[in-house]
């Protein structure tokens, strides 16, 4: 099972890697590939204009469109037990630890945070999630770093 851990674990730090620096994909979508793409034309129809096809980077594409889909449906057949003995974030979040240098710091209850964890975790996620799909959504320097001034600058390609 350590293997598995590990491997699993390796794979998901390479594909994170990948979605800021990824030579290899791109190379693999350039014309006449395997993962190219293609049309009769050459080029595909984007608002009435006919835009060339170019290679792209898979890393993202294979982020949303596979892990986190296979991650679900593995929840879904396997069950929660299972999910935890493989998921890679677990058994990183685990080595602190094994290592002994567990924090032994506990929330009170009647602090805000004790009283307000729920709601504020899925304002986050809530957040998290429409930020995703509305201004980030595959766009590789707005998942490394969202910075203002790329995202809202004229000439940066960045649409709103």
């Amino acid at each position: 099972m350590r293997v598995v851990r590990w491997g699993l674990t390796i794979g998901w730090l390479i594909l994170i890697a990948s979605l800021f620096y990824d030579p290899i994909s791109a190379a693999l979508t350039t014309a006449d590939r395997l993962f190219a793409a293609s049309t009769p034309a050459g080029c595909f129809q984007f608002q009435g204009e006919c835009r060339p096809l170019t290679p792209y980077p898979m890393g993202a594409r294979i982020f949303w469109g596979m892990v986190v889909p296979l991650s679900i449906l593995t929840l879904l057949i396997f069950g929660h037990e299972a999910w935890r003995r493989i998921c890679p974030l677990s058994f990183v979040s685990q080595i602190p630890r094994a290592l002994g240098w567990q924090r032994q710091r506990v929330v009170s209850e009647t602090s805000w945070l004790g009283q307000h964890a729920l709601l504020l975790q899925w304002g986050l996620l809530f957040v998290g999630l429409n930020l995703r799909l509305l201004l980030v959504n595959s766009d590789r320097l707005l998942l490394e770093f969202p910075r203002a001034d790329i995202a809202l600058s004229p000439d940066s390609g960045v649409s709103l």
